[in-house]
């Protein structure tokens, strides 16, 4: 399968099952990937395409960037989870 189709299932499925939405942020989203995806140009680019698309918002704390799904677009992730994540 894609690889970078893999890594947003991955980091779609974890923020929805942790229920991180809006202001909960979580900075371990890679947690889980392949040691060779997590640093890699497919995870940079999906990270940038989820944060383009509004369904991932991003927030510099720590010294790290923290991740949270967007609540305005609940319906479109959760169709997205139903569809690949389950």
């Amino acid at each position: 399968m894609d690889a970078e189709l893999e890594i947003k299932k991955h980091i779609v499925k974890k923020l929805v099952q942790w229920r991180k939405w809006g202001a909960s942020h979580t900075e371990n989203i890679l947690r889980g990937l392949p040691s060779h995806w997590r640093g890699g140009k497919e995870t940079k680019n999906v990270l940038k395409e989820l944060v383009k698309n509004r369904w991932l918002l991003s927030a510099k704390k720590t010294g790290e960037i923290h991740y949270s799904l967007n609540s305005e677009k609940a319906n479109e992730i959760l169709e997205f989870y139903e569809n690949y994540c389950k």
